[in-house]
């Protein structure tokens, strides 16, 4: 059981989202940063154990702890809203131990407050990670009400986008490979679903948000954008881009990249999430079958959207 420093709360964890991260990492693809290190970055929990000079929080308070789990506050991004390049970043998961576990530590600042939250704890954990980095590409997809918005990729993430998304009366254009998610994308109000490797959209979009590892895909992508569209890349690893027609597809777009994830978008979208009462079909995970969820979420075979360890109440 790991005890607090400065400024940290110890956090009992009741829920942690298994996401596609921790699998990486559980495997080897991303070098690891700590060894050994407990994955989980989608955490629910109550607060369990206060460290020195920690007030924010009092014991027993339901808290949230997400990818970010401490920046240093001073540097030059941190000083202007940019904690997610902050060079002393520590990560949930990662940098830290994570939420596989009956514990994990955050520092109290960077734990999101979900006292005044009505959602259940199930249904918060995978919003610490698809929720918030789906909210994070939406905003700087600088997306308005009543426009329009084309997504490549149809998983947790864009779920979430696609929910924010009718909520303000936005266009959303949906192209997946997947019959199931097809349908999920339809149920929620997608204005059209299909496939852009087969056909294109009705109509150009003013925001494209891009999902795939796959950098082939970005020239079909910005061939259904407006001049003036925002291309949000959301992998965290591409295969190479080529742009072979740059005045026709990419003269006048921009391109931006997902980077870790900031507080305030974060906050923003519980928000949201709270006033739409926003739930996601899940999976719900025993902590003695993660290994076995794992190898499922590899082959592409959960029941669901998300998988969600239920730990065992204290």
């Amino acid at each position: 059981v790991p005890e607090p420093g400065e400024k940290q709360i110890r956090v009992r964890v009741t829920h942690c989202g298994i996401c596609r991260t921790d699998l990486h990492i559980a495997e080897g693809d991303i070098p690891l940063s700590k060894r050994p290190v407990i994955p989980g970055h989608e955490i629910a929990g109550f607060v369990d154990a206060l460290g020195s000079g920690a007030r924010r929080f009092k014991i027993g308070d339901r808290v949230g702890v997400s990818w970010l789990n401490y920046a240093c506050g001073k540097c030059k991004y941190c000083m202007r809203g940019e904690e997610n390049y902050c060079p002393h970043i520590k990560r949930t998961g990662y940098d830290v131990d994570g939420g596989f576990a009956e514990y994990v530590l955050v520092h109290e600042d960077y734990a999101f407050d979900l006292r005044e939250t009505s959602l259940p704890s199930e249904e918060l954990a995978p919003m610490m990670c698809p929720g918030i980095t789906g909210h994070y590409a939406f905003r700087i997809s600088e997306i308005q009400e009543g426009e329009r918005l084309g997504m490549l990729g149809f998983g947790p993430t864009a779920y979430y986008i696609l929910r924010v998304a009718k909520s303000m009366d936005i266009e959303a254009y949906i192209s997946t490979r997947s019959e199931e998610h097809k349908k999920i994308a339809k149920e929620y109000g997608a204005d059209w679903v299909g496939n852009l490797a087969h056909e294109s959209f009705p109509k150009k979009v003013d925001a494209f948000i891009f999902f795939p590892t796959a950098g082939k895909l970005v020239e079909r992508a910005l061939e259904n954008t407006l001049p003036a569209a925002t291309l949000v890349l959301g992998a965290v690893t591409m295969t190479p881009i080529t742009i072979e027609n740059y005045t026709q597809n990419l003269w006048g777009r921009k391109i931006k990249t997902i980077y870790q994830v900031r507080r305030d978008y974060g906050r923003e979208f519980l928000e949201i999430a709270n006033r739409l009462k926003i739930g996601i079909e899940k999976e719900i995970v025993r902590f003695d079958e993660v290994p076995e969820a794992m190898v499922r979420l590899k082959k592409g075979e959960i029941k669901g959207m998300v998988q969600v360890i239920e730990f065992d109440a204290p």
